[in-house]
């Protein structure tokens, strides 16, 4: 706009020179891009605007993915207290976009124009102000960017191992006065895990229960009588939980009702409620729930209502009045933490990133610490600004508050795992070569191994650089290294004649060319692709995006540049000679017929995880899938009918990861063998 002005929208006024919005006697100002997103919503507030329209207006020649436009808009939201599921302010619809549905006026412009006697006398003294003003607020604003930015925030981090036993463990707890930690532990193989007390007082550790499956939630009650824990059998979970008076020990079932129980939390100012994450079925949606000891009910406190969408974790505010919930989309990339208002439901905070969030907890009631795959960070939930406690997390995998600067964590220790590849079929399942994944003498780390024809594709990372290597089987030691690069990189498929490989650079689907060393991506960062496979011919690559809410296939022709729609409605796709074999959302595969244009449903569905793989090779479909418990292998004919045909191995999760690389040359696939792991708790004092 022109000149300044206020603009009045719903209960708030926009000073548009300071950039600020003022309610009742409460000024806040805004960041650039905040107020630039407010301001194109105010001046087309008559229609719905589109995540394109945005791009094209207000990102013009810049690369900003949509999730970080949603990030921007959600920080709008937050500063205008607006519940996206009741909006007062901004609605959005799907397909349509985003649209500022309260009243909207603009009211005289800061600076009227007085007389000229007014003018000439104030102009001088005004101006000096008005320059004065913005160059502090200007110093003030680039000194808190720059803190934020830079990271300059510098925690004093003291780590110390507590001693426990030599064991890998997954979940831990610690009781309200500090005393005693509980921890999972898994001693061997095989899927058993213990439940271990350990008394800080007198550094004493006993086993409370030696067979349970999956403990995924561990707490102690108030007033540390009790401890609570999951227990996940096949098919049926439990909610238990341990009388621990001294000497007694008995394990009573609480709840039985429910598929899978995850996350178990209790609220420190409640002695008779259990909080969980619960899945009542395999289909449906985990949420939070609350179990009343005194009743026996089970109440629902979380809902969803977008497919996919998960509430796995969750923790309660230390003045009882919020709960945290960490929201994980299956369908996307996205994890969102939010913050409920207990008493009314209503969403005061919401966070969403990509990587993958491991655990988190209140330190107080206005912050929650946060841990992920990459950092540990403190996080204000009122004004959304974040500190990084730890900027690179090196095997901390489980978080639990003892104080609001003191924390305990289990820490992973570095396991080699073993490479194996194992011959096709599955009637003649056995291992030919052994690889180990850890390369002690060179101090690097195997992240992929793939095998094809006569050569070896891998990709190494050795001090925090991902390197693309190839070389010969009949000549290790000659290897060459075709692309070195500190952002995340993962090779999803070489082709046999070598010209390109397909991989994904930063989370974007990636053709390489080895030939000219060029990068041609095919993916947005934040694009949800489902599957990328060669084409059998390797001209083209085949891949599968959800748009609008809608599985499309896809075929780029690497040479022409081009792109066309082959298919509507599948999310996995395979090319075998004369067709396709092609997967639905839920894994139903159906088999298509080239020369007859004909469909035909298969008898059997595959895995839909993200941590398993399928092919077709040797006239047979080959897929893999896993129930945290086992992994299975499944084969059947191609062109089977009934599924008579259908062969499996089942192996020990813990041992063989159901993820696997297909050489279809030597007809092979690789699978990842675990080493032993251990883990360490240790305490995290935080100044």
């Amino acid at each position: 706009m022109a000149n300044a002005m206020l603009i009045k929208f719903g209960e708030y006024c926009l000073d548009t020179e300071e950039m600020s919005l003022q309610i009742n006697e409460q000024l806040v100002v805004l960041e650039p891009k905040v107020f630039a997103v407010l301001m194109y919503f105010i001046e087309h507030h008559e229609r719905y605007i589109s995540m394109d329209e945005l791009h094209d207006n207000l990102w013009k020649d810049r690369c900003v993915s949509d999730a970080a436009v949603r990030r921007i808009i959600s920080k709008l939201r937050i500063i205008l207290n607006d519940d996206y599921k009741d909006p007062k302010y901004l609605q959005s619809l799907s397909k349509r976009g985003y649209k500022l549905i309260c009243p909207v006026s603009k009211l005289s412009p800061l600076v009227e124009i007085g007389s000229k006697e007014n003018s000439e006398n104030n102009n001088v003294s005004k101006k000096k102000v008005l320059l004065y003003l913005i160059f502090i607020t200007t110093m003030i604003f680039s000194l808190v960017y720059l803190w934020n930015k830079n990271g300059e925030y510098k925690a004093s981090i003291t780590t110390q191992v507590i001693d426990s036993i030599i064991s890998e463990k997954r979940v831990l707890a610690v009781s309200n006065d500090g005393r005693y930690i509980a921890f999972t532990s898994k001693l061997r193989r095989g899927n058993t895990y213990q439940i271990y007390l350990k008394d800080q007082n007198n550094q004493t550790v006993k086993v409370l229960v030696d067979d349970t499956r999956l403990p995924r939630g561990l707490a102690f009650s108030s007033d540390g009588k009790w401890l609570y824990f999951s227990d996940n059998l096949d098919r049926v979970a439990l909610l238990k939980q341990i009388d621990l008076t001294p000497g007694v020990h008995n394990i009573d079932t609480l709840v039985s009702n429910f598929y899978f129980i995850s996350d178990v939390f209790i609220d420190e100012n409640e002695n008779n409620v259990i909080y969980f994450s619960g899945q009542k079925s395999k289909k449906s949606a985990m949420l939070i729930y609350k179990f009343n000891t005194d009743n026996g009910l089970v109440e629902e406190i979380t809902s969803v209502s977008q497919k996919g969408a998960h509430d796995s974790r969750a923790d309660i505010s230390p003045d009882s009045g919020k709960l945290v919930v960490l929201r994980v989309y299956m369908d996307s990339k996205r994890n969102s933490i939010r913050v409920l208002d207990l008493k009314t439901g209503s969403v005061l905070f919401q966070y969403d990133q990509n990587e993958v969030i491991y655990d988190f907890h209140w330190l107080g009631d206005e912050h929650i610490i946060l841990l992920d795959d990459k950092k540990l960070a403190k996080i204000n939930v009122k004004t959304g600004h974040s500190n990084i406690i730890i900027d690179k997390n090196k095997g901390l995998i489980a978080l639990e508050r003892v104080t609001p600067n003191t924390l305990l964590a289990i820490r992973d220790n570095d396991i080699i795992n073993t490479l194996i590849e194992k011959k096709l079929p599955l009637s003649n399942f056995k291992n030919v070569e052994m690889i180990q994944e850890k390369q002690l003498e060179q101090d690097s780390s195997i992240i992929t191994y793939q095998p094809l024809g006569n050569k070896v594709w891998m990709v190494i990372n050795e001090g925090g650089v991902s390197s693309l290597i190839v070389y010969e089987k009949s000549n290790v030691t000659k290897k060459a290294t075709l692309i070195s690069t500190e952002k995340p990189l993962e090779l999803l498929s070489p082709s046999l004649f070598g010209q390109y490989v397909l991989l994904k650079l930063q989370d974007r689907i990636t053709i390489f060319n080895t030939f000219d060393n060029s990068l041609t991506y095919l993916s947005k960062a934040d694009e949800l692709i489902g599957d990328v496979i060669f084409s059998l011919d390797e001209k083209s690559i085949l891949y599968t995006r959800k748009s609008n809410g809608e599985w499309q296939v896809f075929e780029y022709v690497i040479e022409e540049k081009t792109k066309n729609l082959i298919f509507k409605g599948y999310r996995f796709i395979r090319q075998f000679e004369g067709g396709y074999v092609l997967g639905d959302n839920t894994g139903r595969l159906s088999r298509f017929d080239e020369y007859k244009e004909t469909m035909t449903p298969m008898s059997v569905s595959m895995s839909t995880e993200t941590n398993t793989n399928w092919a077709v090779i040797n006239g047979k479909v080959l897929w893999s899938n896993h129930n945290l418990i086992n992994t299975i292998f499944y084969e059947i004919d191609l062109h089977d009918v009934d599924a008579s045909s259908l062969k499996s191995k089942t192996f020990d999760f813990s041992v063989i990861r159901p993820g696997f690389y297909v050489d279809k040359v030597n007809g092979l696939i690789v699978v990842e063998s675990l080493g032993s792991r251990t883990s360490e708790i240790i305490s995290i004092d935080i100044q």
